[in-house]
């Protein structure tokens, strides 16, 4: 009974991400359209200045947003009243109406010192003014989004994040090969499409707003959510910092390749995405639950299984997608094709990210949220040094195997801190099978076989499967619902 009701429960979450995943993959293939026209019309070095641009934003971003939606879902999760659910909603909302107001006005005031202190490169102080509106609509956007994250609204909040993709996709076409505005096209387009999400979102906002500002509530969101300043800023930090010291210690034609090349990461990004948004809203509601750690652990397994399958087939294929030719066009430009090297470890960095985010549980129920700056400031501080170290020797390779090593550490740093607090017992044996056989079907295809034929690579993603399946990696219960899905069960399979 006890594991029907976990197979219940993952059986919810998978739901809930697959819509989520379908939308996420959706927009984001859109906007994986635009790496084409990105690649095949902007020079290396511009689009090097454009990857710096984009790195403020997102730190940015932390900044303007102050851990006020994480709070917001904290709270509204776990609390049944209608009425103090809108006001949970109102605060949080009126509070980054006023921040994001101040943060933009200074913005626009220091434009051209904002320049002059992040960017070696000539980059126009007009660039700071679009950042400052896609930063004030991107805050204003916050909220709204988590609202229907927290009533598990998957299907209005992907279409939502769709229409917002379509828009910014249409907005590229028109600035860049029409227009001919080069690399502020992107940006225009980027503030063009936050400003119209925020008056498509307003019905939303409408639906939850009641005009009330409560101060106890306001200090219980800040307290809560504070601390996610320096820990999103470290996480940015290690996302991102790599293109400021990829410029200083090499040059801005490698940083755009490698920014490009990282990109391509967005393949298993799409994937935890998708787990993330509906993790979170899932662990809450079934933290009641007598068997919640043990539905908790064997996510983790999942999880990483399904990480082990994504990272092998996009491993192994990664060149094929992007010298994929239609038209004359590839979907990479031939001065970027470099980047593809640091593919593999991009997406071993994300899947640490993803387990990173599974550890988050205990965070979130006993409210340890002050422990996460530590943590990620940790980490963050491994990967400034490990950049500094390996760039000089490997490059941009160096940057990427900075990336993977500080958030193995993250996620390691986490872990032992807070099963301290609240222990649940994951089935590490079963995920360390599933981690080294994909490790050493993916050294054998680099280093060994160097399969080119399409055929031959899937046969070897096959044979990871049949080495788990060898290595007992499937318990009983697993075993007895694969051959109900084969159709091979008995009993009441049979009737």
């Amino acid at each position: 009974m006890q594991q029907r009701s976990v197979a219940g429960h993952i059986k919810r979450l998978l739901q809930h991400s697959a819509v989520y995943g379908i939308g996420h993959i959706v927009t984001r293939s859109l906007g994986f359209l635009l790496l084409p026209l990105y690649t095949n019309t902007i020079p290396t070095d511009e689009f090097g200045k454009a990857a710096l641009l984009f790195s403020f934003l997102a730190i940015m971003n932390v900044i303007y947003g102050y851990g006020m939606d994480v709070a917001f879902l904290r709270y509204v999760a776990l609390q049944d009243d209608v009425r103090k659910q809108r006001t949970l909603f109102s605060t949080g909302l009126i509070s980054l109406l006023v921040t994001s107001l101040l943060f933009s006005l200074i913005l626009m005031l220091f434009q051209r010192p904002v320049v002059t202190l992040l960017f070696q490169s000539s980059l126009s102080a007009k660039f700071i003014l679009i950042s400052a509106g896609i930063l004030f609509f991107d805050a204003m956007n916050l909220m709204p989004f988590m609202a229907l994250r927290a009533k598990e609204k998957s299907v209005p909040f992907t279409l939502l994040k769709l229409a917002n993709v379509v828009i910014n996709i249409s907005g590229n076409i028109i600035f860049i090969p029409i227009l001919k505005w080069g690399i502020a096209g992107i940006f225009w387009a980027n503030l063009i499409s936050s400003g119209l999400t925020f008056l498509l979102m307003l019905p939303v906002t409408l639906r939850f707003f009641t005009f009330r500002f409560d101060k106890t509530i306001f200090r219980q969101l800040t307290s809560f959510g504070l601390p996610y300043i320096p820990s999103g800023l470290a996480v940015v930090t290690m996302d991102l910092i790599d293109r400021f010291l990829l410029e200083r210690m090499t040059n801005l034609k490698i940083t755009g390749i490698y920014s490009a090349g990282y990109k391509l990461g967005m393949f298993m990004a799409l994937f935890i995405a998708a787990f993330r948004f509906a993790w979170h809203p899932f662990f809450l509601s079934t933290s009641t639950q007598e068997n919640a750690k043990q539905v908790f652990a064997r996510v983790l397994t999942y999880f990483v299984l399904a990480c082990s399958l994504v990272f092998l087939a996009i491993s192994f294929f990664i060149d094929e997608i992007v010298r994929f030719n239609l038209f004359g066009i590839t979907l990479f430009g031939k001065d970027y094709w470099a980047g593809t090297v640091i593919v593999p470890l991009i997406l071993i960095s994300y899947i640490f990210y993803g387990v990173y985010v599974n550890f988050l549980v205990g965070v979130y129920l006993k409210k340890k949220t002050a422990m996460l700056p530590f943590i990620t400031g940790t980490a963050a501080l491994v990967n400034i040094a490990a950049n500094l170290i390996l760039i000089p020797y490997w490059g941009m390779m160096g940057s990427a195997w900075a990336t993977a090593i500080s958030y193995a550490a993250m996620a390691a740093f986490l872990y032992f801190k807070i099963h301290k607090s609240y222990f649940v017992q994951y089935e590490w044996g079963r995920v360390c099978k599933v981690a080294f056989t994909a490790i050493g079907i993916f050294l054998l295809q680099i280093y060994f076989f160097h399969f080119e034929f399409w055929l031959s690579k899937l046969a070897l993603i096959f044979t990871f499967v049949l080495l788990l399946i060898l290595a007992r990696f499937p318990d009983g219960s697993e075993k007895a619902y694969l051959r109900k899905l084969l159709g091979k069960g008995t009993g009441h399979v049979n009737r």
